[in-house]
């Protein structure tokens, strides 16, 4: 019997993942360990580009919900040509990049060889950091504050702007019911964990549910140290390490 992959990212980001792995033979679970909810924002509280040197999109959500609100509330859809735009992957490098108003030579990103995190992209703003002056953040209602507190520290001023915010998803009835069956087949479980949240949302439904014994059991691929050892203190507090 073939494995069963848990896919956990939020709704929308498993689907393509999905399918490759259908066409492999293996089975996957479509849990979406949170839900993304875009905070609302009056049309003046949306800071324009031209205000700022760099922006710093944390996430494909803060990219697409900042250019979306962009639009909605300004006339002009110019990116002008003294605003850097980073991002912290090469995924939202791409929807940057697909954006017929931001140059290529505007937009930096760790590439293929270098870690795809705050770190990653810090090495490629220090260099930079003497035309930098004013940095936007555009970012969830929380998360790590460690690129900003650098940028601080290197005496740029630096607003956070809070775009989303992650809401931990509870399973329905069928979600559990699929799940249940995964953990106690006898084949391998396999979870796909993509951020510290996620790796907490999971958790608390599985503590819900009951099942921390078969979790124990299941096998876990994640993105990050960072991830990594958020999923190992909770094995650990719960005695399954």
């Amino acid at each position: 019997m073939n494995a069963s992959v848990v896919l956990t990212r939020p709704q929308g980001k498993n689907e393509a993942l999905a399918r490759r792995l259908a066409a492999t033979g293996l089975q996957t679970l479509l849990l979406p360990a949170l839900h993304i909810r875009p905070l609302a924002h009056d049309p003046g509280s949306i800071p324009p580009p031209a205000e700022y040197d760099l922006i710093v999109f944390v996430s494909g959500h803060a990219l697409r919900l900042y250019l979306d609100t962009l639009s909605e509330h300004t006339r002009s859809s110019g990116w002008p040509a003294h605003t850097l735009a980073a991002t912290v992957g090469a995924a939202s490098a791409r929807l940057l990049e697909d954006a017929p108003y931001v140059r290529p030579g505007q937009i930096i990103y760790p590439g293929p060889d270098d870690s795809q995190d705050s770190e990653g992209l810090w090495r490629l703003l220090e260099p930079r950091l003497g035309t930098i002056k004013r940095v936007l953040i555009a970012r969830g209602g929380t998360g790590r504050e460690w690129l900003g507190t650098k940028l601080q520290e290197a005496g740029l001023q630096v607003r956070r702007l809070a775009l989303y915010e992650r809401i931990p998803a509870q399973w329905d009835t069928a979600q559990t019911g699929q799940l249940e069956q995964a953990l106690r087949a006898g084949s391998p479980c396999v979870f796909l964990l993509t951020s510290s949240e996620s790796v907490d949302a999971v958790h608390a439904n599985i503590r819900r549910l009951g099942l921390e014994d078969a979790w124990g059991r299941s096998r876990f691929v994640v993105i990050h140290e960072r991830v990594a050892c958020r999923l190992q203190s909770l094995l650990k507090a719960s005695g399954k390490v």
